[in-house]
């Protein structure tokens, strides 16, 4: 269309990303949320706010979740299952791949998953 502009990358991205179909988490160094996709959210069943107020083990409730973070972070780059928990206690399986991504000079790490639910393929 004449006069209208192509919306930025940037705006793109973040949108699509947002309303992935996919899980999206990312974290620093120290297991912290800093930022989550509206799945996610609704996936777990807490709002963004409650999910950047917690860390990855508050989520991810199993033994070895902090040592496969670490892992993670030591080789920049990690695939596998992760049983997460919901808010209503309801535990799924989330398959992600994860690794670093620099944002203004600052390393986080990024997971993207989907979930596999009981009789799905």
């Amino acid at each position: 269309m004449a006069g209208t502009e192509t919306p930025a990358r940037e705006q793109i991205l973040a949108a699509a990303i947002d309303d992935a179909p996919a899980c999206v988490f990312v974290a620093n160094a120290k297991m912290r949320y800093v930022a989550v996709n509206r799945y996610a959210c609704e996936l777990l069943g807490y709002t963004e706010a409650e999910l950047l107020e917690m860390h990855v083990p508050d989520v991810a409730r199993y033994e070895h979740a902090p040592s496969e973070y670490a892992q993670m972070i030591d080789s920049a780059y990690r695939t596998g299952v992760s049983r997460i928990v919901c808010k209503d206690g309801e535990e799924v399986l989330l398959h992600y791949v994860a690794g670093p991504c620099s944002v203004l000079g600052e390393t986080f790490y990024i997971s993207i998953g989907h979930v596999e639910f009981e009789g799905s393929p």
